[in-house]
């Protein structure tokens, strides 16, 4: 079955990448020409290059090579990705074509050098304006022969090179209605998985006073993907986890998106969880501290956390220089709490989302510590109690004795109403 490629789209968003360009501002006004290489590499899940060719194509396209020229395309590819292609080399039938540089398709040579249509691709280069300077990015560099001699023979001609990745990433940023469908469907999902997988399995943990190891529960939350029930709708086979599920506690934390999972034992105290969903190639990440019996002190500082936050947010507009926020907000905790400045971490984030407080049910009811009073607002500050004190159970047992008396005498009294109409009517 043929690969169907947005056309419509592939031209809309390829003008807007030219408009930029042709504008001049930042890196664009420095190139002549943007080179776009993209290999094979399980290790590399996130890179501008594939980045920028799954928004132009809706595809991720390894071993492929894509220049654009002030007057042309060139992309090189295996045959099968040249049939692709080949439904917007030409731009006809599209009303969003007009404008568009005309596509050039080389067939790239698995056992050959490809010297022929590095040549080629090189001869564009130059062509395009002063043929000097191409713009890369600089952070993607894929393994393998055939990204090797790329390389080397971009080196050879002794052009100058300028990271474009800032620059591109502004043009890309930017969102269409139907990007912005793909991430509210990718966020859906990634808050179903936690709330109904992750979440409930804790609270089951917390229950019976199990032992179970981060990375046995990080494994169980991403299996969750296979189940279609948790998945909002969505065609299973364009949903992925944006990374491992992180779950840490017991005091040991990294922040850090790089880091795993351990095989240390989960421990009742507060319990950190980070997790995505990658949808048609578009992220959502969420970030989730859950307390178990948290002590006042963990309470307070929570608060000031809030606090620090919403101060924050009203700094944050239009204009503002992002370090002199971040140096307004520091000044703020050192003055109001000294001690936790170095706790501090020097990124903003994703955003600060009130944490889940759990009872554990082997600790006295109420819990030791009552929730602060700071913290009325919370959406999401629901104590949990999933076992009953004896004394609850007691007057359970007690109540449902009683309703069952009540139906007993019900029961009788309908009998005896339903004999005495009988009679009657004899």
């Amino acid at each position: 079955m043929a690969v169907n490629l947005d056309k419509e789209a592939y031209y809309r968003r390829l003008k807007r990448l030219y408009a930029h360009w042709k504008k001049g501002e930042d890196e664009y006004g420095k190139v002549d020409a943007i080179v776009v290489a993209v290999g094979v590499d399980e290790e590399i899940v996130y890179a501008k290059s594939t980045a920028l060719q799954t928004w132009l194509l809706g595809y991720e396209l390894t071993d492929t090579i894509m220049v654009f020229c002030e007057e042309r395309i060139v992309f090189m590819a295996s045959k099968k990705k040249v049939e692709f292609l080949k439904q917007v080399a030409s731009g006809k039938g599209s009303e969003n074509a007009d404008g568009i540089p005309t596509a050039t398709l080389l067939v790239r040579e698995k056992n050959e050098s490809n010297k022929g249509n590095f040549e080629k691709m090189i001869e564009a280069i130059k062509s395009s304006r002063n043929g000097k300077v191409i713009g890369i990015f600089s952070k993607d560099k894929f393994p393998g022969d055939f990204m090797k001699s790329w390389n080397d023979c971009l080196n050879k001609e002794g052009l100058e090179k300028v990271d474009m990745s800032a620059s591109v990433a502004y043009s890309l940023a930017v969102k269409e209605d139907g990007e912005l469908n793909a991430m509210k469907k990718a966020a859906a999902i990634t808050a179903e998985i936690f709330n109904k997988v992750f979440k409930e399995r804790v609270m089951e943990i917390v229950d019976a006073d199990e032992k179970v190891r981060h990375s046995k529960l990080a494994e169980s939350v991403e299996k969750a993907i296979e189940e279609k029930k948790y998945l909002v709708g969505a065609d299973p086979s364009t949903v992925e986890m944006c990374y491992p599920p992180i779950i840490q506690s017991g005091g040991n934390y990294n922040l850090k998106f790089s880091v795993v999972s351990d095989k240390n034992h989960m421990h009742f105290g507060a319990i950190t969880c980070a997790m995505g969903i990658r949808y048609k190639s578009y992220c959502s990440n969420i970030v989730r501290t859950l307390m178990v019996d948290p002590p006042q002190e963990m309470q307070e500082h929570y608060a000031f956390l809030l606090t620090v936050q919403e101060r924050l947010l009203t700094q944050m507009h239009s204009g503002a220089r992002i370090a002199d926020i971040y140096q307004s907000v520091m000044g703020f905790v050192k003055q109001e709490k000294p001690e936790l400045l170095a706790k501090i971490t020097k990124n903003l984030g994703y955003g600060t989302t009130p944490p889940t407080l759990i009872t554990h049910p082997h600790h006295p009811y109420p819990p030791h510590s009552p929730p602060d009073p700071r913290l009325p607002h919370c959406p999401s500050l629901i104590p949990y109690r999933s076992l009953l004190s004896p004394l609850c159970s007691a007057l359970v047992c007690m109540l449902a004795c009683a309703l069952a008396h009540v139906l007993a005498y019900a029961c009788a009294l309908a009998c005896v109403l339903a004999l005495a109409c009988a009679l009657t009517c004899r």
